[in-house]
């Protein structure tokens, strides 16, 4: 336990489905004692509404098991690529909770169209997935350092990028791309924010089957003739023998959240299972 994070808000964007990796990291937050601000998406995609978003409904849910907890919790609907709504969603926070002092940046997504080969994905896919994944990294950063900035006490800010911002995958360009931009920013917001004492962090996760992890698994499998079971058993091991989990990944933003990382910034941590071993 991290006694130093008693009390503390902390922002989760990303959180609303029930296996997802901003459930899990927004959980952990809580039982340490942070009150938190979980935000999703909210709404189907005007494009493709067969494909599954986080739901208001969901979102709810997730308060209600947070606040189990014994923290406090806002919901807010969001789309964080919008920078009025990320501006309102961080009025909002400060508006309950006072302050914020910790920001984990977890939205991350493959929109429709955007996991093809390169030549595939048009234009359209290509913003959205760049949008979604790196965009929305710098508007929520900015909007929380500027607070964290006013309040004088320094802050913590952990993007979540990916093994595939180190590591090139096949199908997943556009995601790579947008995950590798990712580190770097979180670098360079990290020199620029230290004087404010606000330490810019990322943790790149490695093969977690989350709900839409397996969707996609899913779609893989079946252009293959082969069920999900076969087609996972058919993947590289992993050295530590067991898929990821989104606890696993919660624990290094626990601690890159707490005191005990205070002269941590710019780093990027793997925390693959040994995925990226080269």
């Amino acid at each position: 336990m991290y006694d130093a994070l008693k009390g503390k808000t902390a922002a989760v964007t990303g959180a609303g489905r029930p296996n997802g990796l901003g459930q899990g990291i927004a959980k952990r937050l809580a039982r340490e004692g942070c009150h938190l601000a979980i935000c999703d998406i909210a709404r189907p995609h005007p494009a493709d509404p067969a494909y599954h978003r986080g739901t208001w409904e969901e979102l709810v849910e997730r308060q209600r098991e947070i606040e189990s907890l014994g923290v406090k919790c806002l919901p807010i609907r969001c789309d964080v690529t919008s920078e009025r709504e990320v501006h309102d969603m961080f009025e909002a926070v400060v508006k309950e909770f006072g302050r914020v002092d910790i920001l984990v940046n977890c939205v991350g997504v493959g929109p429709p169209g955007s996991l093809a080969p390169l030549l595939e994905v048009d234009g359209s896919a290509w913003d959205e997935a760049i949008a979604v994944n790196m965009k929305s990294t710098h508007l929520c950063s900015r909007a929380a350092a500027k607070r964290m900035i006013e309040q004088g006490e320094g802050g913590k800010i952990i993007n979540l990028s990916s093994q595939a911002g180190k590591m090139p995958f096949r199908g997943l360009g556009a995601y790579c791309t947008a995950k590798a931009g990712v580190l770097h920013y979180t670098r360079v917001l990290a020199l620029e924010l230290a004087r404010y004492k606000i330490n810019v962090n990322a943790v790149l996760p490695g093969t977690i089957l989350t709900d839409q992890l397996k969707e996609y698994f899913g779609r893989e499998a079946e252009k293959r003739g082969l069920t999900l079971e076969k087609y996972l058993a058919a993947t590289p091991p992993i050295p530590l023998g067991r898929y990821q989990t989104p606890e696993d990944v919660a624990s290094a933003v626990a601690w890159l959240a707490s005191a005990e990382s205070d002269y941590v910034t710019g780093e990027c941590m793997l925390t693959t299972g040994g995925q990226t071993i080269v």
